[in-house]
């Protein structure tokens, strides 16, 4: 009898152990779902098209040089990061003119969320940005209009 109750012990332990690993895979995989979701419904998702449907060709968005600048006398390095490069602090690096940072960055017409990341670690929001948004590591991230 205590064999079986303590096989049943067991077996209940592994099932909880694996149950919520499951319930954790699953958490990640209902964000994708939300982002994948989201991007279908504002029309830049990349599913295919039924058999004989035709999909839309989309315009081709315009693109405007923007420049960002950013002065800082103790940086030794700062990048341009935002949702036009995925965050990667490595796309677009800043180059020092005359005591101020500088990128010129390409960017598709419409409204871009961007921070400056300085000596890899610091991401500070543009302090002469006149615009800014909520981030969501309870920050918040300048917004640039590329027209």
């Amino acid at each position: 009898m205590f064999r079986l109750l303590r096989f049943i012990w067991k077996l209940f332990i592994l099932a909880s152990v694996f149950g919520i690993g499951y319930i954790i895979g699953r958490e990640h995989s209902f964000e994708e779902e939300e982002e994948w979701d989201s991007d279908e419904e504002s029309g830049t998702g990349t599913g295919t098209a039924a058999a004989g449907e035709k999909k839309p060709e989309a315009a081709p968005a315009a693109e405007c040089q923007v420049e960002f600048t950013y002065t800082d006398p103790k940086a030794t390095a700062v990048s341009v990061v935002g949702d036009f490069n995925d965050w990667n602090k490595d796309k677009n690096p800043m180059q020092l003119t005359d005591g101020v940072w500088k990128a010129t960055v390409p960017l598709k017409a419409g409204r871009h969320e961007y921070k400056f990341v300085v000596n890899n670690t610091d991401w500070i929001t543009d302090p002469k940005s006149a615009e800014t948004v909520a981030d969501k590591y309870g920050g918040r991230s300048s917004i640039v209009v590329a027209r």
